[in-house]
This record gives C-alpha cells, sequence and structure tokens, in this order.
C-alpha cells in the first residue's frame, strides 16, 4: 500500500481517537482544527477538506461496528 494512504489512515484514526478522548466534535471545523493542531503540527492537512474525510470515516466505522454487532449471537446474562 502507498506509504501516503497508510500515513492518513493513522492520521483519520489518531483523529477520531483524540476527538473522543478529548470530547471534540469532529462536525465542528474549530474542533477539527484543534485536533490537526496536535496531530498535523507542520499543518500539512486542509481543515475543510479533513473534516469531511473525518465525518466520512466516522459514519463507515459506526456501520462496520453495526454489522458487527449484529453477528454477535444473543448470550443470556
Amino acid at each position: 500500500m502507498n506509504d501516503t494512504v497508510v500515513n492518513k489512515s493513522e492520521l483519520m484514526i489518531d483523529a477520531l481517537q483524540y476527538a473522543h478522548d478529548h470530547n471534540l466534535d469532529i462536525n465542528n471545523k474549530d474542533d477539527v482544527q484543534k485536533i490537526l493542531e496536535v496531530l498535523d503540527p507542520e499543518h500539512k492537512e486542509d481543515v475543510d477538506a479533513f473534516t469531511e474525510l473525518l465525518k466520512t470515516s466516522d459514519v463507515f466505522m459506526g456501520m462496520e461496528t453495526k454489522k458487527i454487532e449484529d453477528k454477535k449471537p444473543d448470550l443470556v446474562n
């Protein structure tokens, strides 16, 4: 896989985790800017584009989580 794609994927995961850990909203451009201040100190990422990628990634991960949860058997407590 291309290093750029791997690096971008890792940055997305780190950003989602950082947002979760610090109670930041990935739909809020100012919050995404805060995330990038920490994770992208060289300011290589465009805030608007990165916000859209975060939203898309979050939705995708939510869909995948739902699929996994649907496949789990119901266990009796």
